[in-house]
């Protein structure tokens, strides 16, 4: 009952926060590609380094690639991706982020990939309320929430990468 009414406040709060953002925030003025952050769903089994491809080709520095990687349950965490990882415990019921998600929610990114399949309320909330100028993800996720909709299986991480940079070359110039 709890966890049911957690959820139901938190999208509440998610709608309220779609209805404020939109793609006409995309700033044309920023045409070179600085920084990318990622939402990374741990189920899907994707290793957050698939993702220096994006980087790499676009000649961003590794560290201004984040990777978020979001468990469902914080026991599933261990030391060594802590400082990159967190879980539903991080988000209270009325929305307040803490610990590692305040801190990647609040800096500034070019484009943030979403890269879940499910339509979770804390995947989707951690993702309206990150600071982004373009934000791309799954077509099997709300329609609201991302710009940019590739249309693949989330499991084929190589096709997902080769459709992502040929989009954001079309937004950014300077690739190799």
């Amino acid at each position: 009952m709890i966890n049911w009414l957690r959820l139901a406040f938190l999208g509440r709060i998610y709608r309220k926060i779609i209805k404020q953002n939109s793609l006409a925030d995309f700033k044309r003025s920023s045409k070179k590609l600085n920084k990318i952050s990622v939402i990374l769903d741990h189920r899907l089994g994707i290793d957050k380094e698939h993702f220096k491809r994006i980087a790499n080709h676009f000649n961003i520095p590794r560290k201004n690639l984040r990777v978020l990687t979001f468990f469902q349950s914080p026991n599933q965490i261990n030391e060594d991706n802590h400082d990159n990882s967190c879980s539903a415990k991080n988000i209270s019921s009325f929305g307040l982020l803490n610990g590692v998600l305040l801190d990647f929610c609040n800096e500034n990114s070019d484009v943030l990939i979403n890269f879940y399949d499910k339509d979770d309320i804390n995947l989707k909330y951690l993702s309206a309320k990150s600071n982004k100028n373009l934000s791309v993800g799954f077509k099997s996720v709300d329609h609201e929430l991302n710009d940019l909709i590739i249309e693949v299986d989330a499991e084929n991480i190589d096709i997902f990468i080769s459709e992502c940079i040929k989009y954001l070359e079309i937004f950014f110039t300077n690739k190799k």
